[in-house]
């Protein structure tokens, strides 16, 4: 799991009804176009109103659940093509892959990783897919053997492509927080090297359905992936069509140093499909709580099993961690801090911030895949 590991929900029932029709509509669909240009913002000059329609709409869905949906530009065949390499290498048979990828370690944070050897949540089984981590091919030599042929030059070119949106939606953030024109870098500058940054394979296959059990309604049965908040700044997630099971929650309070402590949550889990194409599910992390003083959420998600016909189904996504560089400094713009009150996070840096993650998530018993 390593920089991409999480945070796991935990001090209140894990189960809970899921969503409505109206909690699903509640996910906005933001055109990201403006961005996208060479203008306003991006490079250096005012905003751009578009730019400024945008953000509006970031900061409400960032302070209201963290989710949202976006166009980053992308073709949607390029993103298909990554799915079809990806199923490629998933298809053989598990001993294969077991034998001939490099295994993903805690020290290289890059490989394969097998079935069943990690738990987002220490109160379920073991989650329910295997995976295929990469690290930026500017900065790490990724270990590839094994891979389908073209799977190097397809990551590298896609890796390349969420490098830009990564910072354009920095520049968003900055702006939909009200920070300064002089500092609308805030965020954006922070991911020069991306050499904490991850993009992850994953792969659930066939699995069993359970009503009752693997929908979600239980708080100890296993699932595709257990409860968690994602500990990074945000995360860009490609969906292999509709890819069902994904769910989120509500949170009333986005206590980046505490959020797996639920209490007060809705308790109604709301289901984020996937769009397909080039439209990826958008979601803030809980470095991203912290830099902006919990003013934005990291939101609690899950994927469950809703039904037998998913059940048979073998469901990919391509999430993109995005991180701050190891030495970024991850400290509340004043902006953000109310007058008269004091931050309420000591400054750190990226580094730091995700070994304190992986040091909690240990303690809290999370099960990380076992090295080879």
């Amino acid at each position: 799991q390593g920089l991409e590991a999480q945070t796991v929900l935990r001090g209140s029932s894990l189960a809970g009804p899921c969503s409505s029709p109206a909690a699903m509509a509640a996910i906005p669909t933001i055109d990201f176009a403006p961005f996208l240009a060479d203008e306003g913002c991006v490079v250096g000059e005012s905003p751009t109103a578009g730019q400024f329609r945008v953000a509006e709409q970031i900061d409400g869905a960032m302070r209201e659940h963290g989710f949202l949906y976006m166009d980053l530009g992308i073709p949607g065949d390029e993103v298909q093509a990554m799915f079809d390499i990806g199923r490629l290498m998933f298809e053989r048979p598990e001993h294969e892959k077991c034998a001939e990828l490099a295994r993903w370690t805690a020290d290289t944070n890059q490989g394969y990783v097998p079935m069943l050897t990690e738990g987002l949540n220490p109160k379920r089984a073991p989650d329910v897919r295997d995976g295929f981590v990469v690290k930026s091919p500017h900065v790490f030599d990724n270990d590839l053997r094994g891979t389908p042929a073209g799977f190097d030059q397809a990551v590298s070119a896609f890796w390349d492509k969420l490098e830009v949106a990564t910072r354009r939606f920095g520049f968003a953030c900055a702006l939909a927080l009200g920070l300064p024109s002089s500092d609308l870098d805030f965020f954006a500058k922070h991911f020069g090297r991306c050499d904490m940054c991850v993009m992850r394979y994953n792969h659930y296959p066939p699995c069993d359905f359970v009503p009752g059990s693997t929908d979600g309604s239980s708080a100890t049965a296993g699932l595709r992936i257990g409860e968690h908040t994602d500990f990074g700044t945000f995360t860009f997630v490609f969906m292999d069509g509709e890819a069902r099971g994904l769910q989120a929650r509500k949170t009333q309070e986005g206590d980046a140093l505490g959020v797996e402590n639920v209490e007060g949550a809705d308790p109604a889990w709301f289901d984020v499909p996937g769009r397909g194409g080039g439209v990826a599910v958008v979601n803030s992390g809980a470095m991203l709580a912290q830099w902006t003083n919990d003013v934005w959420k990291a939101t609690a998600h899950r994927v469950i099993v809703p039904d037998a016909e998913e059940a048979s189904q073998h469901r990919y996504t391509l999430p993109f961690f995005a991180v701050a560089d190891t030495s970024a400094v991850v400290e509340t713009h004043p902006v953000l801090v109310p007058e008269g009150e004091k931050p309420r996070y000591a400054p750190t840096t990226s580094g730091e911030y995700i070994r304190m993650r992986l040091k909690a998530m240990e303690d809290g018993g999370q099960k990380l895949p076992v090295a080879p």
